[in-house]
């Protein structure tokens, strides 16, 4: 069979440090939500991951024994397929960000690595936030890690990245052009396998939102505590709102 882009994608980002974004999530969630006292046990917090992919943070996640009830969303059930052998039978869910429906109830949503960006405009943003919103319990704190601003976006921008696993090589080209406040990704890949090698492109596209659409986006939303964490997982920052 051949190796698939998934698969591909999944040897690109495995060698990526988890642990340190984990670990920043954590702290702010503890001081968002509170620790338990000397000799007392909070129960789990029950946190979703909006965006999740293949799994990597849900599993870092779930290492914290006794901490965290982690579960996932994506809207590709092929990247959810990657993350189920990762996380074996956590819920994880396929739905788009815009219009899921869960059962649970949330302390914590996570929507991380500028996930938000692939919203279309500010009224759709707005639309998923609601629906985060929506799934938090009273208290509940969101997560937001911003895409690329109009500020911080390079045009004509050249990025080259390369893994190797056992039986599979993966060479992959970014060209970001700007257009608007559109970022529009021309992503390459080279994949070699025993079956030989090939060439898959895709095109991605994410909306350049600027801090105060992001600060509307929340109120409109529902948020009344927001802040904004000054670096953030991939140096962009990281919304932090509350209800």
């Amino acid at each position: 069979m051949l190796t698939s882009v998934q698969d591909a994608y999944e040897a690109l980002y495995t060698g990526k440090s988890y642990q340190h974004e984990i670990g920043m999530v954590d702290v702010v969630l503890d001081r968002k939500l509170g620790v338990a006292g000397p000799g007392k046990k909070k129960p789990p917090r029950r946190v979703l991951e909006i965006g999740c992919g293949p799994g990597h943070r849900l599993s870092v996640l779930h290492q914290w024994q006794g901490k965290y009830q982690p579960e996932g969303l994506d809207r590709d059930m092929s990247i959810l397929n990657l993350a189920r052998r990762r996380v074996g039978t956590m819920p994880l869910h396929c739905a788009d960000m815009r219009e899921f429906n869960l059962d649970t109830r949330y302390d914590a949503i996570l929507a991380l690595f500028g996930v938000i960006g692939y919203m279309p405009n500010l009224t759709e943003m707005i639309v998923a936030l609601r629906k985060m919103r929506e799934h938090l319990v009273p208290h509940g704190v969101l997560l937001l890690e911003p895409w690329l601003t109009p500020e911080t976006a390079t045009n004509h921008y050249l990025r080259a990245d390369s893994a190797e696993r056992p039986g599979m090589e993966v060479h992959r080209m970014n060209f970001t052009r700007i257009v608007d406040d559109k970022s529009i990704l021309s992503v390459h890949y080279l994949i070699g396998d025993e079956h030989g090698i090939r060439h898959v492109q895709e095109i991605r596209q994410l909306t350049l939102f600027t801090d105060d659409d992001y600060r509307h986006g929340l109120r409109e939303a529902g948020f009344g505590d927001i802040m904004l964490e000054a670096y953030g997982p991939q140096g962009r920052g990281l919304y932090v709102a509350q209800i």
